[in-house]
């Protein structure tokens, strides 16, 4: 077996938390196996976090970096790319890495094992598709491993949770749905105007309602009403996850929250357009709201129409609908959902 494996993944948070089943099943495995991730730096807060990685590089194109990576990766075994980027593809070749495995997307050359995307995929849930490859490139099921497709995302300790329960003050007593209002994507991101109604309707049914995220941009500077708690920028990565961890409902964009939520066991209500939510939706979900118009979704892995210019699929979801179903939600006693893994088999 290898003695170190690179994952190479460059893509946004929730796509390195979809990240961890593979990591952790690697790590449990070979435990002997010296696991290697690179990616951006925005997930190196998490990454470093994770129990089950041995080390987290970053990569910024400059050559200082480039020199360093090469230098720190030189003849190791294997790298898996998980993505279709091409500079860190030369800077693999460059280090000399043994196997570089995967999709050729305009760096066949700098691959020493090419993987081909299938019809399925299309109808998988991602880290089904991950798990796929790294079987048939590296040789290695972490599916026969019991619940392996479990997220994760790290706990805080006892001393780092007390200046988010000071944030969250009464909020953290009384109960709150948490939400983001930026996805990362702007496709993906439900109108400001539909989340102030939702929040509206929230407070006369007595619920409270906290906001997390990087810090507002002034085009979503927005003056909230008294059941509305602003954590916006004034939390890091790992205290956001204790936000949502806490929280008793997550109502959310396909983004990074959904995929935290998903390994704290909060249940989620996600909200879908152009995205697919048989492919981002976490494997068990109280609902999954998905656009009415006949375009969505449209973010496919192949034979994409691509993004629309002015999208208004996340439009047609209704601030009425998403309030019925969390009405729905508090009827039924909050259950986490019914777990279904999508594995691409359309029957």
């Amino acid at each position: 077996m290898y003695r170190r494996i690179i994952m190479s993944r460059f893509g946004g948070l929730g796509d390195m938390v979809m990240l961890t089943p593979l990591l952790r099943g690697i790590k449990t495995l070979y435990p002997e196996t010296r696991l290697t991730v690179i990616g951006n730096d925005n997930a190196k807060e998490m990454m470093e976090a994770c129990p089950f990685v041995d080390e987290y590089f970053t990569y910024d194109k400059s050559l200082k970096n480039t020199l360093f990576l090469i230098k720190k990766l030189w003849k190791s075994d294997v790298v898996y790319l998980m993505d279709t980027l091409y500079r860190i593809s030369t800077v693999y070749a460059m280090a000399r890495i043994k196997e570089r495995v995967g999709l050729p997307h305009k760096r066949k050359a700098f691959l020493t094992k090419c993987l081909t995307v299938e019809p399925w995929m299309n109808y998988a849930y991602e880290p089904v598709v991950y798990a796929y490859f790294l079987k048939k490139g590296l040789g290695i099921d972490v599916t026969t491993l019991p619940d392996w497709d479990k997220l994760y995302f790290p706990k805080l300790s006892m001393n780092q949770q007390a200046h988010v329960k000071y944030l969250l003050g009464d909020f953290l007593e009384e109960g709150y749905i948490v939400c983001s209002l930026n996805t990362g994507s702007t496709v993906k991101d439900w109108p400001l105007k539909h989340w102030l109604i939702l929040f509206d309707k929230i407070k006369e049914k007595n619920k409270k309602v906290v906001i997390i995220g990087a810090e507002p941009k002034s085009s979503t500077k927005v003056n909230f009403s008294d059941n509305v708690l602003d954590l916006r920028g004034k939390t890091n990565l790992l205290e956001t996850g204790f936000v949502i961890d806490k929280a008793e409902l997550l109502v959310n964009g396909c983004s990074f929250p959904v995929h935290v939520a998903n390994a704290m066991d909060t249940p989620v209500i996600g909200l879908y357009g152009s995205q697919p939510d048989y492919r981002a939706r976490p494997q068990r979900i109280y609902a999954s709201i998905c656009s009415t118009k006949k375009c969505a979704p449209c973010d496919t892995l192949f034979n994409s129409p691509g993004y629309c210019i002015h999208p208004t699929c996340m439009e047609s979801i209704t601030p009425n609908i998403v309030m019925d179903t969390i009405e729905k939600f508090y009827n039924e006693g909050r259950s986490l959902g019914v777990y279904r893994l999508f594995t691409g088999d359309k029957s």
